[in-house]
């Protein structure tokens, strides 16, 4: 199997300003592995001048820490990430970046000539948030997509999804490139491999198999479906499985580490 750190995506409209989407804890191994993202000059200096956040999760987050030193950049997400975060102290640290909320449906412009748009997406609060009260697949600003556009043309990135909405699928529609939650093949595979207590749905993930999957929900789309944030129980991760056949014949990729997305 090649080597996969966890979900990032890094973006750029003139290959000179950087967008991540996300940080997770592997950000800084993800930075030493890709040239375009390593700091510049003797000052510091850094190509990434924004950061996008699409929810509150460690595994989204985490990556802000590495970050901390003096790097000016623009820090977006929406109210209720921004939430998240400012109930822990140790964000503080990101003393020089510029944080702006941003609500879903609402444009903005990053840098680079890349135009976004969050957008609300089916699922849960952070885990570390969670309560008795805990609400799965609830449209809400803690759990959101992005949408970039560079000129005409169109990206999605979708790393937590609990369901597939037709809003959703229509915007999804009109995407050249569409990234989607292939966190688990089916909902309870980590269940019957011994390592967890949970469905995929349950954790705020849809699964890839089953009538209601993603799988069958973005059949007809006609622009590229890439599978990403893929748990190490997923069998499309293994190269010759059945399943792997199966997304494939279906016509979605299978994403890892250093793969390029180029217009």
């Amino acid at each position: 199997m090649r080597p996969r750190t966890q979900t990032g995506l890094a973006v750029s409209g003139d290959d000179e300003h950087w967008i991540l989407l996300n940080t997770s804890p592997d950000l800084r191994t993800q930075i030493g592995a890709c040239a375009a993202l390593q700091p510049r000059g003797d000052k510091r200096g850094s190509p990434i001048a924004a950061v996008v956040l699409t929810g509150g999760e460690i595994d989204q987050v985490a990556g802000l820490l590495h970050m901390r030193e003096g790097g000016r950049y623009a820090l977006l997400g929406t109210a209720e990430t921004f939430g998240a975060i400012a109930d822990n102290s140790m964000f503080d640290a990101l003393s020089s970046v510029t944080r702006r909320a941003v609500a879903p449906g609402e444009a903005f412009a990053l840098p680079g000539g890349v135009e976004a748009e969050l957008f609300q997406v089916p699922g849960k609060v952070p885990l570390y948030l969670e309560s008795e009260n805990l609400h799965i697949a609830e449209e809400s600003g803690a759990n959101v997509g992005v949408e970039l556009r560079v000129g005409a043309v169109r990206l999605a990135f979708v790393p937590g999804a609990a369901a597939i909405t037709p809003p959703m699928l229509d915007r999804l529609a009109r995407a050249d490139v569409v990234l989607f939650d292939g966190t688990l093949f089916r909902d309870d595979e980590m269940i019957a491999a011994g390592l967890g207590t949970r469905t995929g749905r349950r954790m705020g993930h849809i699964s890839i198999a089953g009538e209601d999957g993603s799988l069958a929900a973005l059949a007809g789309l006609k622009g590229r479906r890439i599978y990403i944030h893929i748990n190490n129980t997923n069998p499309i991760l293994i190269e010759d499985s059945s399943e792997r056949q199966l997304v494939e014949e279906a016509g979605f990729e299978v994403a890892y580490d250093g793969m390029e997305i180029a217009p």
